[in-house]
């Protein structure tokens, strides 16, 4: 699962509040991405990759696609060696209404980017395509290409870029038919640290 897991809740009076909510969940490290940066590349590969798994499950949720407003470090948590969300109050599955492509901009800090508007008045993918900025911003830029591979730099690169730039291959199910496991991606080593990834 890509999202925190929720064991158990209740609701009580406390401190003359009424039915204030109590939450047990799966027990998550926070996520320092100074510390994230000084482990080895194959771990910080595994995060990676369990992130574009979330990717692909926010835009293909059988809620519709979800965008988090909120995308940041701090809203998620390690478990197991795996990234995990835990914090949906600012998740959105409405997308964006429009009447022409200039009501589907996007802005972000370092570039903006500006989607088709479909003829349902709709901005097409903007949820998806936010995740995805934001994952390249915050994640991707930097776990992905320090201290990788040689033989993997080429993909690394496509994939940082794909994100970055929003071409035509910046989608989560991109993403994810690149990370998965298959002969035509390289080394032996590469292979072994796909698969561990993909069984942990």
């Amino acid at each position: 699962l890509c999202c925190f897991q929720l064991y158990g809740y209740c609701y009580q009076d406390s401190n003359d509040i009424p039915d204030t909510l109590t939450t047990i969940t799966e027990l998550g490290s926070p996520l320092e991405m100074i510390q994230l940066l000084q482990t080895s590349w194959e771990d910080r590969f595994r995060i990676c990759l369990s992130l574009v798994r979330l990717l692909h499950y926010l835009a293909h949720s059988p809620l519709g696609s979800v965008t988090l407003l909120d995308f940041r470090p701090r809203q998620f948590v390690i478990v197991d060696g795996e990234l995990k969300v835990t914090d949906l109050d600012d998740a959105s599955v409405e997308e964006s209404s429009c009447t022409s492509n200039s009501d589907c901009f996007m802005e972000f800090p370092a570039r903006n980017f500006t989607l088709p508007c479909s003829v349902e008045g709709r901005c097409q993918s903007m949820n998806e395509k936010r995740n995805l900025y934001n994952a390249y911003r915050f994640f991707f830029t930097y776990l992905l290409p320090h201290s990788a591979p040689s033989s993997l730099r080429p993909l690394l690169d496509k994939i940082v870029n794909a994100t970055g730039n929003h071409n035509k291959h910046g989608n989560a199910k991109y993403l994810a038919l690149e990370l998965s496991p298959r002969p035509s991606v390289n080394s032996e080593f590469t292979q072994k640290c796909m698969k561990s990834a993909n069984t942990r």
